[in-house]
């Protein structure tokens, strides 16, 4: 599996405190491997939000205030966005 950040994600990921990038951090790595070993822990609560055909949106828990939505298609997995619960709908709408 191959991981891609989108520079909206990274924009995002600058305008946290250091303390949150870290636990950002710790839970993209969570992610990762999520795919090498096809489980992750309950605190994590990956959620598929949507399937397109080959497409599928998941989104992950960082912390009761932050999420990570990310795009896996053949083989990637695009992070897309990072922020509360209420930007990631708001994205999620203007798909």
């Amino acid at each position: 599996m191959d991981f891609r950040y989108k520079k909206d994600y990274l924009k995002c990921f600058d305008r946290y405190p250091r303390e949150e990038k870290e636990l950002i951090v710790s839970t993209d790595k969570q992610i990762r491997d999520y795919y090498v070993n096809h489980s992750a822990s309950y605190g994590l609560r990956i959620k598929k939000l949507y399937q397109d055909g080959k497409d599928k949106i998941f989104e992950a828990r960082v912390s009761d205030k932050i999420r990570i939505l990310w795009v896996e298609t053949i083989g990637v997995a695009v992070f897309t966005i990072l922020g509360n619960h209420d930007e990631i709908k708001n994205y999620i709408r203007r798909l």
